[in-house]
């Protein structure tokens, strides 16, 4: 979590380069989640009843957004 301002203070400079640090590794994160979820199938409402379907389109879509990185 990142630092919070103090009321009626202000953030240190080590609290300043703390916070870009922890939101640059953040948005990496965030910009994965998000690829991922491009593929409709890792979020639609699955209604089948195979075992384990919806771990196996996660991995899938996972897989295929690695693939597209590397691809890149």
């Amino acid at each position: 979590m990142p630092d919070k301002k103090p009321r009626g203070k202000q953030l240190t400079q080590e609290q300043k380069q703390s916070n870009r640090e922890k939101s640059s590794v953040r948005v990496k994160f965030e910009h994965t989640i998000s690829g991922i979820k491009r593929y409709k199938a890792s979020t639609a409402i699955d209604r089948n009843r195979i075992h384990n379907l919806d771990d196996r389109f996660m991995l899938t879509a996972a897989d295929l957004w690695n693939f597209y990185l590397i691809a890149a």
